[in-house]
């Protein structure tokens, strides 16, 4: 286009479909330069999470297999402890925690607990009426001594216990509880009709609540027998209160020199007064255990694993792992 500005000058511009041409190519190439970065980026990211992934899982197998070994290990203490004690302590080789125990790239810790310091509510489906009646007045204790706001529900709680783990549909007395009680709530859900396969399942018996739950945690278990004694070398001293129908001066005595001096049998601890033949708990006293739980926390790198393992180890065998559980992070 041509446009005389002057009579002596002449001026050229350029069209303006030609600039608008320019301005767009511009923009396309600024665009696709963009959308470029952002695909590069979202490859990068997409392969440093994959990487991340990968390393997690390879620390998490890593993990798993300590545990495992750990595990394996255990068996083995268990086994000789068997073999060089008749009784069961805090000061056996088992009962010694791990705090830290280096590995490559981590660290593992972990404790065994004797299931046998603690009651076990599988016992509670006794079909003997004086068994029972000493069970529940232990159960009334160890609510009062736990600090339960009302240990009078111990009667109700230990009828609600039996319907749950029993295998008939009848309730056990008034309090009892069956699926016609666990029907009406919201969720409805029916009773298990077999033994407790963890204290867990207690939250699930009518009555209990969380904050009864949290209290009597600590001093009970769930292990597969019905006929489990208490192992007082190992036993809370709350629980070995609720055993005793009275505070003696025996007891706390036993209970502060237990570790270095463990009872060898119960006998011996009628004899020495730190319980009495009409103790509700006295035909629940013991000194050995076969029924244990190891808690192992496994860290290697980025991985975490807890493995939970419950052993059964019976008189003259070689301990198993019949239960376990586990948590990775």
């Amino acid at each position: 286009m041509i446009r005389r500005s002057t009579p002596n000058r002449i001026v050229l511009r350029k069209p303006r479909t030609s600039q608008r041409q320019q301005g767009i190519a511009l923009v396309t190439a600024i665009l696709v330069v963009a959308l470029a970065a952002i695909a590069a980026t979202a490859i990068l990211s997409s392969a440093n999470i994959a990487i991340h992934r990968t390393a997690n899982l390879q620390n998490s197998e890593y993990a798993w297999w300590y545990a495992d070994g750990v595990e394996s290990w255990i068996k083995s203490i268990l086994e000789r402890d068997l073999d060089e004690n008749q009784t069961d302590s805090l000061q056996d080789a088992w009962a010694m925690p791990i705090d830290y125990l280096p590995i490559d790239n981590g660290a593992i810790r972990g404790r065994v607990v004797d299931l046998q310091g603690r009651f076990n509510l599988n016992n509670l489906a006794t079909t003997d009426a004086e068994t029972l009646k000493n069970l529940t007045t232990i159960m009334a204790r160890l609510m009062e001594i736990a600090g339960v706001d009302d240990p009078s529900q111990a009667q109700a709680l230990v009828s609600a216990i039996r319907d749950w783990i029993d295998v008939d549909i009848e309730p056990t007395g008034y309090n009892g509880a069956e699926d016609s009680e666990y029907l009406s709530m919201n969720p409805p859900y029916r009773t298990a009709n077999r033994l407790m396969s963890d204290e867990s399942e207690l939250l699930a018996v009518r009555g209990v609540t969380k904050d009864i739950y949290f209290k009597l945690r600590p001093f009970l278990c769930a292990v597969p027998a019905t006929d489990v004694t208490i192992n007082v070398n190992t036993a809370a001293p709350e629980l070995l209160t609720a055993l005793s129908a009275q505070q003696r001066p025996e007891l706390a005595e036993f209970v502060s020199q237990r570790a270095e001096k463990p009872a060898e049998s119960p006998q011996a601890l009628f004899d020495t007064g730190v319980f009495a033949a009409n103790d509700p708990g006295a035909k629940l006293i013991g000194v050995s255990s076969s029924y244990f739980q190891s808690q192992v926390e496994v860290s290697v790198g980025t991985g975490h694993l807890s493995l939970y393992s419950s052993y059964i180890r019976p008189s003259g065998g070689i301990p198993a792992v019949y239960g376990r559980s586990t948590d990775t992070r």
